[in-house]
């Protein structure tokens, strides 16, 4: 069972999703038909649900994604992408087992502009931290940079696996557009937005080429990227139990500890609501922020007491 997210409409968020057993299912080809698949999921999911894509990136054993749902619909944005991802990945890859780890995906609500910075800067350097390429840019499979945000329009056919050509509601083409963050426009403006996140990424970049200077490791480089099964298993060192944050401040300590506080009165109402839904009484009012209670079983919901 998931566990409970505040989601509200307007919220920035930051996802990952991890495959099964960290196996390369989702590594780029030289047809680049992975990429086809994850671009058309991706904005399939966005139209579908009223959510606005940031930025994204589309590493071998997992995906990045900075999105605002505009409509309160994570959930179901989630649900429509990865179930669609991955379903095509079995038909292309021919895979007979499940494409994602059982376990929810990463999902963390991003409180600040600088929050947004750092995570979007994150997602464009992965490539280079996971020492698969030197730079971003060189990235063979689906990816953003700094000036895409706000300007890039990916046009992406159907994908010849697993969409049926006939039903009309996978269209032929889709168009998505990786729109800069509104917090972002209004504290910065687009230029200066581009201009930090670049920044940030230079400095993700210099510090993992001194880690591979450092450790005597070499960038695989993207030919060999292009190269690598999708059978073959991540093998470098992760921590059991790792923590899964729920929300990114940058250090803003006003808004994490505002952030903190929402969410033990959250779950304090949502206990309480929920031990009196169980012993039948409909009157009760959930949160504000419950999804699940009131989309699917049709509960009130409102501000605390």
């Amino acid at each position: 069972m998931t566990r409970r997210r505040i989601v509200d409409a307007g919220t920035t968020w930051a996802l990952s999703r991890r495959t099964t057993r960290r196996h390369f299912l989702l590594n780029p080809d030289k047809a680049r038909q992975m990429e086809q698949a994850y671009w058309y999921c991706l904005g399939h999911a966005a139209q579908l649900h009223g959510v606005r894509v940031h930025a994204a990136c589309l590493m071998s054993t997992h995906s990045h994604e900075v999105i605002t749902d505009v409509r309160c619909e994570l959930p179901r944005f989630l649900q429509t992408f990865h179930r669609h991802l991955a379903l095509c990945t079995k038909a292309f890859r021919g895979w007979p087992e499940e494409v994602f780890d059982k376990r929810s995906s990463g999902a963390h609500a991003l409180l600040t502009p600088e929050a947004t910075i750092e995570s979007i800067a994150y997602l464009i350097a992965n490539p280079v931290e996971a020492l698969a390429v030197r730079y971003a840019k060189d990235w063979p499979g689906a990816q953003t940079l700094p000036a895409h945000l706000g300007t890039r329009i990916i046009k992406v056919k159907r994908p010849v696996h697993y969409f049926d050509p006939q039903n009309p509601k996978w269209p032929e083409e889709i168009e998505l557009r990786l729109e800069m963050p509104v917090a972002l426009e209004l504290d910065y403006g687009p230029e200066l937005a581009r201009e930090r996140i670049a920044e940030r990424v230079r400095q993700h970049q210099h510090q993992a080429w001194q880690k591979a200077k450092r450790t005597g490791m070499a960038f695989v480089g993207p030919r060999r990227v292009l190269r690598l099964a999708h059978t073959k298993r991540a093998k470098s060192y992760e921590a059991f139990g790792s923590l899964n944050p729920q929300f990114a401040a940058a250090g803003h300590r006003a808004a994490a500890t505002e952030a903190v506080r929402r969410l033990r009165a959250f779950n304090a109402q949502y206990e309480r609501a929920l031990a009196a839904w169980t012993h039948g009484d409909r009157s009760v009012c959930f949160p504000e922020g419950t999804w699940w209670m009131r989309v699917c079983h049709g509960a009130r919901c409102g501000p605390g007491p």
